[in-house]
């Protein structure tokens, strides 16, 4: 994805396909949101994005543990397990990280 992409999804705002979240903390929330889109058409979570839109960024840090965080809960909390895709996408110096679930 290109950061056009990224910025032209983050101006439609979130829907049943889109959720913005500006940092994954808790896993339990997050098999919620993986488990909904997985038993839907699928959709995407886009990590480092408020709730209005705006890319707020992750640092590099924060990318190693928000993968961790994601492979775990795909793997260990989502019945059956699930193998989302991650892309980490720079938009206005800033880094997002895109997360498709099928």
């Amino acid at each position: 994805m290109e950061a056009i992409e990224l910025i032209r999804l983050t101006e439609r705002g979130e829907d049943s396909r889109l959720q913005f979240k500006q940092d994954v903390t808790n896993a339990e929330s997050l098999a919620g949101e993986l488990a909904a889109f997985s038993n839907s058409k699928g959709g995407r979570i886009i990590i480092g994005v408020n709730d209005q839109g705006n890319v707020t960024g992750l640092s590099a840090d924060d990318v190693r543990r928000i993968n961790q965080l994601l492979a775990n809960t795909a793997t260990n909390l989502v019945r059956p397990s699930i193998n989302p895709e991650t892309e980490n996408v720079s938009a206005d110096e800033r880094l997002a990280m895109v997360v498709t679930v099928p």
